[in-house]
């Protein structure tokens, strides 16, 4: 792992400021680098420090910088089995995004992260609020853009909504609302 050993002032000029995202972002960057490698130690090193910097500049508190750093937080937390950190994390990660006024997709996909947290919790009834609140994000934006211009990622995160959705119906025994939840979504992943 490689060690990040720049100052940093907690009041950055304007040039300063550039080069404090800039380390926030390289931060988060490595750290789900070394997530996806399995080198959890390196990957909660690198988000704890983009945390601290941006506790230390408290202006920084509510941004989507520090939105991304809650949501990787919470992805370590779920990849290293501690689901209550992780569940902390997301919730944070998700009023932030709505404050901020985030794009759907994000949105959506920190729903997504909430709903497998509590489906592994075995709190499915408030499971599948969050895969409903993620497929409605979602569902909004791929009905607002014209099809041809539809990114497949869209598509990817609509039918992983839609399975989602269906899971957690099934779980709850509501099977005929999980089955045409299946249907749709086999429908949109034949898009992808």
């Amino acid at each position: 792992m490689a060690t990040l050993a720049v100052p940093y002032s907690a009041t950055p000029n304007a040039t300063g400021k550039q080069d404090f995202h800039n380390l926030v972002l390289s931060c988060n960057k490595d750290g789900m680098e070394s997530l996806r490698k399995g080198q959890t130690k390196a990957a909660f090193e690198q988000f704890k420090y983009a945390e601290s910097i941006l506790i230390a500049n408290q202006a920084e508190s509510g941004t989507n910088l520090a939105a991304v750093t809650c949501n990787n937080l919470g992805c370590y937390y779920k990849k290293v089995g501690k689901l209550h950190g992780a569940l902390s994390y997301l919730r944070r990660a998700l009023q932030m995004e709505v404050d901020l006024n985030t794009d759907e997709v994000t949105l959506a996909g920190t729903h997504l992260n909430i709903c497998a947290i509590l489906s592994k919790l075995e709190k499915h009834d408030k499971a599948v609020q969050h895969a409903l609140s993620a497929l409605e994000l979602i569902n909004k934006r791929v009905s607002n853009t014209d099809p041809a211009e539809v990114p497949i990622d869209d598509y990817s995160v609509l039918a992983i909504a839609y399975h989602n959705v269906a899971v957690e119906r099934d779980l709850l025994q509501q099977y005929d609302k999980a089955a045409a939840a299946f249907q749709q979504g086999h429908q949109v992943a034949k898009r992808c």
